[in-house]
């Protein structure tokens, strides 16, 4: 009987499994705030056998305001929380720069995600990309990954539905979409996303 290979999810953090912060960054493990429906999501994930691995930009690094000594703290915080509600994530990439320094792994470029798959060796036309901006939905299609985006809005749905992007509300209802869609029945919803700064 032929086994289906492992799925690979990308996902972005802030927006995804975590609140964003209002008019800010999350610099310490205060103000890190797991979203509603994202902890059970990666439990679920976990229990359906994907490979998960988070893919975030991080600017407060390279603005200063969080060292990178302190941005490793709260992923270790906020992992062994998943890991503790019964999720797993395989690793975490950051993109520490800024938006003007023009680095390659910055989203809505694709080093970071390309990365990612050099060290995991996924194919990513079967790996699911999951995001909160037309930023993360723009390096999907880069790279020729389906696009799921995490979004409450009526502008931002209407949008990303004409581009052929799966809109669901949380990373739960994510994960219920990935794990009942099989990789030889993988749609295309990498559409042609706005490029912009996520």
């Amino acid at each position: 009987m032929r086994t289906e290979p492992q799925k690979f999810v990308l996902l972005d953090r802030d927006g995804v499994i975590n609140r964003v912060k209002d008019g800010g960054y999350v610099t310490s493990w205060n103000d890190f705030e797991f979203l509603p429906g994202s902890l059970p999501g990666l439990r679920l994930l976990a229990q359906n056998g994907c490979a998960v691995l988070v893919v975030s930009n991080q600017a407060c690094v390279g603005k200063g305001l969080l060292s990178a000594k302190e941005l490793r703290s709260i992923t270790q915080r906020f992992v062994a929380e998943v890991v503790a509600f019964g999720g797993r994530i395989r690793a975490v990439y950051y993109c520490p720069h800024r938006a003007e320094a023009g680095c390659a792994c910055r989203k809505p470029r694709a080093g970071l995600l390309r990365r990612a798959q050099l060290e995991h060796g996924f194919h990513f036309e079967e790996t699911f990309v999951v995001g909160d901006s037309a930023g993360d939905v723009e390096a999907a299609r880069l790279v020729g990954s389906p696009a799921v985006l995490v979004s409450s809005e009526a502008d931002t749905e209407q949008s990303a539905s004409s581009s052929g992007v799966k809109i669901v509300r949380s990373l739960y209802e994510a994960a219920e979409f990935i794990a009942a869609t099989k990789l030889d029945r993988l749609p295309t919803f990498a559409g042609q996303g706005t490029c912009v700064n996520g």
